[in-house]
């Protein structure tokens, strides 16, 4: 199996981490959380030599992560993915603070997963993790075989995502990080929504909320 390619574009107000994961070889690419920009995400995709888009998979519905969505699908043509218990939020302009970043919007996902959906993407085999608390929908993405999590705004190095907007709960996010994340490998890589990289291990030692 080639080796898991990661790439990072930060993007928009927010600082909001976009991930492409892909592997060495392949003719599709994986885009997880495409900020405010989907037209720099799409020339990213063929600067990497990429014409064709495997999926676009939101780790939550926020408008700082999902701003970009519909002109990348647009250009793309790559189906949204998404939570199933995302799927109210994400059509609400109100909730999920869209206003906040520019004009609002809501939309739907053309498919949701399920917690501990397994599928295969661009060659890339992941598992959706369902960790509520940042949102009631939100989700990680787990490639077990390359011990890679992308957390979304779950956890961040050194820190864990806010709980005050609609539908976060402080509990909740605590229990999904002790339950979902903490009981990983502690060599396993996080790529957090926004900040810099962190492993389970460090986390564990080092983070302060949890």
């Amino acid at each position: 199996m080639a080796d898991l390619k990661v790439k990072r574009r930060v993007l928009g107000l927010c600082q909001t981490n976009c991930y492409y994961v892909y592997r060495e070889g392949a003719d599709e690419i994986v885009i997880i959380d495409p900020g405010d920009s989907g037209a720099q995400v799409y020339e990213d995709v063929k600067s990497l030599g990429f014409e064709k888009v495997a999926g676009i998979l939101l780790t939550h519905g926020h408008g700082d992560h999902t701003g970009g969505v519909q002109e990348l699908k647009s250009l793309s043509g790559a189906k949204v993915f998404a939570y199933e218990d995302e799927a109210g939020l994400l059509k609400d302009p109100e909730n999920n603070v869209s206003g906040w970043f520019g004009k609002a919007y809501g939309f739907e996902a053309d498919e949701y997963f399920s917690d501990r959906q397994t599928f295969t993407m661009a060659g890339v085999e992941l598992e959706t993790l369902h960790t509520p608390g940042h949102t009631k929908g939100g989700c990680c993405f787990y490639a077990k075989a390359d011990g890679i999590l992308f957390c979304g705004d779950t956890i961040f190095n050194g820190s864990v995502g806010r709980t005050d907007l609609y539908s976060g709960s402080a509990g909740a996010l605590i229990d999904s990080i002790r339950e979902r994340i903490m009981t990983l490998p502690d060599e396993v890589k996080l790529y957090p929504g926004h900040g810099d990289a962190s492993t389970v291990g460090y986390e564990r030692t080092h983070n302060p909320f949890i």
